[in-house]
């Protein structure tokens, strides 16, 4: 079953949990809630492997139950020739019985020793017994061997998709722990990090840290069962010839641990030349406007073939130690196994080996080679995927800075004011706001204005809580926003950006995104009130109309009158415009400018961040920022008559106009 939404202290403890274990148990932390599939498919494992294995040692009996009896004894011809047939590509090397003047035989004419001792072996069978006694066996081990045959594959198949099975969830699991700590991280974290490592980190680190819990528990962990029982199978045939083979698993072990560590590192240079690279594709996208119209696609398309001729060098790195430890494996399993076989068939005679136990000796180690193979070739491939891990925990590690206080309480709307006291605020060592205070009665409307990077949007920012400030409060109704809960908080805020945007899907759908339980009727009030209804009447689908990603299907003017919609559907106590109708022509202005006067209506508390002289006159007074302090407050008419960046700004503006 799945959980739901961890909030931010959840996340936080989540973090904390986990922060200083080695990354691999952190990896089977997700195996956890599957562990049953998993256990299943490994016993299934080894229970196919064991049937695998018996198919190979059917061969001891074959020989010596019934090919080399079948050669030896006068009935052969008496089995309808089939043994003939075989294709034994060698001499069996069996002599024809001597005859009984030769054998030694006591007075009575009974078999005797060398010394004229009666022997205590069992009468000799009749040839025609024999014959049927080889029969029998025959068809024993082939209906053994058929029984073995045909439920392999369903058993495989129980295996491979229980793993499947918890492999997949334990990939949806992963995406979703990315996407949910890529929400609950501060704004600080989106807007410092390179959008494209987030997102190379967020597909292609995720899907090598799965591609490592693959290997470990697709190849590593079933080619050591299959190992084990292959392992156990030699040792049972011939305990003398396993040691001669099993000499070379420290080698490989040596082997392939010296390669990991280097795969391991030079595989980390490769991800994050990865993210550069995606990095470099996003702004290829994103700007492909400005690039056609500056011609510089030969630019852009230079410098991303530099990053794409870095990371393939990084790659071909990693193949090159990932090759050179899986054909090293290959040398010495090679080398060391046909030894012991070319030393077994030397010592035969000394090691009491059979010729059917020797042939199972040979195809079985052949079949342990396999996944002798398996396990070395996984192992740095895991070493490969470990690095997707390492950048994974990286982005999951990120500490939650912004979460509820224990004592949190819930707000409904803003009854009596809101009040910055003593607020500061810095980007590392660098101060936005300092020691600004204000206080905005309830229903209320503020322009905030000043010039580019005085510190109005970091103002709404800590108004909105993305951060909390380096020091003083903002509080609403008495309360510190840190000690109210965030979704209460947020949920009283509206805001209508300068830049509107729209996700990939209906103009319905973008509607009630503002609140998703209202009702229709609510919704199409709403559109009616932003004069979305305009437009959408127009269109052949209506409401049901996509607007592509980002809305790139509809104007700069329809999108800001859907994202008005929203904010009017959300009915918020707190509203914030971030110069709404700034990028819009004449015409659509005019439709933005009716919206947001309807939506101005009720008892709001409205920020703006404004230029333009007709939104600040609505104003109920008027803030101006200038080196993250308020120097200038007051009404339109009153701030016209001082001097002061206020006047001077209108004045620039006039005479633009």
């Amino acid at each position: 079953m799945e959980s739901g939404p961890l909030s931010l202290r959840d996340h936080e403890q989540n973090r904390l949990d986990q922060l200083g274990l080695p990354i691999w148990r952190r990896l089977l932390r997700y195996v956890r809630p599957y562990w049953g599939f998993v256990a299943l498919a490994m016993a299934i494992t080894l229970a196919a492997s064991a049937a695998d294995y018996f198919r190979a040692y059917l061969l001891m009996p074959l020989f010596d139950e019934v090919i080399l009896p079948a050669g030896k004894t006068a009935a052969s011809t008496q089995l309808d020739g089939w043994i003939d047939q075989l294709p034994i590509p060698f001499d069996l090397g069996v002599s024809q019985p001597a005859d009984a003047e030769s054998q030694p035989a006591d007075a009575e004419g009974q078999p005797a020793d060398a010394e004229g001792k009666p022997t205590a072996e069992a009468p000799l069978l009749s040839e025609e017994a024999v014959a049927e006694q080889i029969r029998t066996r025959f068809v024993e081990i082939v209906i053994a061997a058929g029984i073995v045959l045909l439920l392999l594959p369903l058993i495989y198949f129980v295996r491979d998709y229980s793993s499947a099975y918890a492999l997949g969830r334990i990939h949806v699991d992963m995406k979703r722990d990315v996407c949910a700590k890529l929400l609950a991280l501060p704004l600080r974290f989106h807007q410092e990090s390179r959008r494209g490592d987030v997102y190379a980190r967020a597909v292609n680190d995720v899907g090598t840290a799965h591609r490592a819990l693959d290997l470990l528990f697709g190849d590593l962990i079933q080619s050591s069962l299959r190992i084990f029982v292959g392992v156990a199978f030699l040792v049972y045939l011939s305990w003398q010839l396993s040691m001669m083979a099993l000499v070379v698993g420290p080698l490989i072990i040596l082997v392939i641990t010296s390669f990991g560590r280097r795969i391991r590192a030079s595989a980390r240079k490769r991800q994050q030349q990865y993210g550069e690279v995606t990095q470099r594709l996003m702004e290829i996208l994103t700007g492909i406007k400005v690039i056609k119209a500056f011609r510089a696609e030969a630019a852009e398309d230079a410098a991303y073939r530099r990053e794409t001729r870095k990371l393939f060098k990084r790659n071909m790195k990693v193949t090159k130690n990932r090759l050179l430890a899986r054909h090293s494996v290959d040398l010495m399993n090679h080398s060391l196994t046909y030894t012991a076989i070319l030393i077994g068939i030397m010592v035969m005679g000394w090691l009491e080996i059979s010729m059917g136990e020797l042939a199972a000796f040979f195809v079985i180690s052949n079949q342990t080679y396999r996944p002798v193979k398996k396990l070395a070739k996984a192992w740095v491939q895991i070493a490969d995927a470990s690095a997707g891990a390492d950048r994974l925990f990286e982005v999951l590690d990120k500490p939650v800075d912004i979460h509820d206080a224990p004592d949190a309480v819930e707000i409904g709307r803003v009854r009596r004011n809101i009040r910055a006291r003593g607020l500061s605020f810095s980007y590392g060592d660098e101060p936005v706001l300092e020691n600004v205070d204000f206080e905005v009665n309830a229903g209320e409307m503020v322009a905030i204005i000043g010039r580019t990077g005085a510190g109005k949007t970091t103002l709404i920012d800590l108004l909105m809580r993305f951060y909390d400030p380096t020091a003083g409060c903002i509080e609403i109704d008495g309360h510190d926003l840190r000690q109210i809960t965030r979704d209460s908080l947020l949920g009283q805020i509206a805001v209508v950006t300068q830049e509107p945007f729209l996700f990939d899907g209906t103009i319905w759908e973008n509607l009630r995104y503002g609140k998703p339980d209202a009702s229709r009727e609510k919704i199409l009030k709403a559109a009616r009130a932003a004069h979305v209804d305009e437009f959408v009447d127009e269109m052949p689908d209506g409401y049901d109309t996509e607007v592509g990603a980002t809305g790139v299907r509809l104007s700069g003017g329809q999108r800001q009158r859907i994202t008005i919609a929203r904010a009017i559907l959300k009915d918020p106590s707190i509203l914030i415009l971030d110069e709404a109708t700034s990028s819009l022509d004449s015409k659509s202005e005019r439709f933005v400018q009716q919206a947001i006067d309807t939506l101005l209506g009720g008892e709001r508390t409205v920020f703006v961040i404004a230029h333009r002289l007709s939104t600040i006159r609505q104003a109920d007074r008027i803030f101006v920022i200038e080196d993250g302090t308020i120097t200038q407050r007051g009404t339109h008419t009153e701030l016209l008559s001082q001097d002061g960046l206020y006047r001077e700004l209108l004045e620039l503006q006039n005479t633009a106009t």
